[in-house]
């Protein structure tokens, strides 16, 4: 999954892991776990210890990764983690509706809010790479609004 906070990607994960039979892994859970609540961002190295876990317990399964995703380097992170595992097909699927929309839906979020100028850095960079999203060695894209 790649998109901003307010996207609406732990939505479509949920929706596209029923029919997919998929696991979901998501930062936002990891960090609920490791540090008792979703908004703590903690230690990522310790964080991304865990999701190297989880997706080692799942690799006989298909396993969506849950987060923003919204710089080229954690894509390419998440794509090195899965490869490492021996996911074969590993597709992008980005979620990108409008700047507004994605601070209009995070403004209702009954559990966690992101501060906006966070929202407005993340969707801005989004905005930078995501043409590059094509040249990054996904093996599937799909884009959605």
């Amino acid at each position: 999954m790649v998109g901003a906070p307010g996207a609406g990607k732990s939505t479509y994960a949920k929706k596209l892991s029923k029919i997919e039979d998929a696991v979901i892994i998501s930062g936002d859970d990891v960090r609920a776990e490791l540090f008792g609540s979703a908004e703590i961002q903690g230690d990522w190295d310790a964080i991304w210890s865990r999701i190297d876990e989880l997706v080692s317990e799942n690799c006989h399964r298909n396993v969506i990764l849950d987060g923003t995703h919204f710089r080229k380097e954690y894509r390419a992170e998440a794509i090195t983690l899965l490869r490492s595992y021996g996911f074969e097909c590993i597709e992008a699927i980005v979620v990108n509706p409008s700047l507004a929309t994605c601070l209009a839906r995070n403004f209702t979020r009954a559990d966690r809010n992101v501060p906006d100028y966070v929202v407005k850095t993340m969707h801005e960079t989004l905005q930078q790479e995501v043409e590059e999203i094509y040249s990054e060695p996904f093996d599937r894209w799909s884009f959605v609004f």
